[in-house]
């Protein structure tokens, strides 16, 4: 009776110690809880606590519950720190929109910018994408591509060219006395180096764009150009330009000349 007493005893404390684990192991799992962690922009570097867990979007379990201190780091974008708070058995979201580092940015932008420097009279007022210059001749940190430079004469008279600047370089754009915009017949010369917008000779029904290549009928004229290349075809008979179409945005620009002759502002042959 006592061995069996013994061993139904010995029983039962085997049964209290699993069950005792068993509650442990429960009140253990119930003390963790996880986080959620994502960034704008994403894959940033984080830091909890002090060591690297991996890059946004991140999610991490099996966290102690309690104060966690976080670190996002990117590069390019400036350092951020968060904290969560963990609870038992919940997930803790952790967003973070990252500032971007001001000198990357600056530079991030000049490899993709150049300068360009306009000498020009002073009597010239000169445009920029629209934008007056301040002076002429200073250098001006300039995004690389087709830019627009139009020139105000004394008189108002105007004209404009496509200035191209390239990342990293110096445009210097020389404008004597007579490139710029003037009157009468002392701009029939210096026109043909100037490009305008064909938009504003031509209305939109009477041109077409494909790819490169410019199509006018207007006024029992028919042109063909390209842009990029100085070679033309008016009414079937090829000529040359002194300078090539240039696209700016979706604004085509051509010679002044040839504008002229296809709107019958100024009456000539075809070269």
């Amino acid at each position: 009776m006592r061995e069996k007493n013994g061993r139904m005893t010995l029983a039962a404390l085997l049964a209290a110690v699993i069950s005792a684990l068993a509650l442990s192991g429960g009140a253990e799992t119930q003390a963790h809880g996880g986080i959620y962690i994502t960034t704008l922009p994403s894959g940033a570097a984080v830091w909890m606590d002090g060591s690297y867990i991996g890059e946004t979007p991140l999610y991490v379990d099996g966290l102690r519950s309690g104060r966690h201190y976080l670190t996002l780091t990117r590069g390019g974008w400036l350092p951020q720190t968060a904290t969560a708070d963990v609870g038992a058995g919940r997930i803790a979201t952790v967003s973070v929109v990252l500032g971007q580092n001001a000198s990357a940015g600056r530079t991030a932008r000049s490899k993709t910018s150049g300068v360009v420097r306009v000498r020009a009279p002073a009597s010239v007022k000169l445009f920029l994408d629209g934008a007056a210059l301040s002076a002429a001749g200073e250098p001006l940190s300039t995004p690389a591509g087709d830019h627009v430079l139009m020139m105000v004469g004394k008189d108002g008279a105007r004209s404009m060219r496509i200035v191209r600047v390239y990342p990293q370089l110096t445009t210097v754009v020389e404008l004597s006395r007579g490139s710029g915009p003037a009157a009468g017949a002392a701009a029939a010369t210096a026109d043909e180096d100037t490009l305008a917008s064909l938009g504003d000779f031509v209305p939109a029904d009477s041109y077409s764009i494909n790819g490169d290549e410019i199509t006018v009928h207007y006024r029992g004229v028919e042109l063909q150009c390209t842009i990029g290349s100085r070679g033309y075809l008016y009414n079937g008979k090829p000529g040359s330009l002194a300078v090539a179409p240039a696209m700016v945005g979706k604004k085509v620009y051509l010679p002044l000349t040839l504008l002229h002759r296809i709107s019958g502002t100024v009456k000539a042959d075809a070269r």
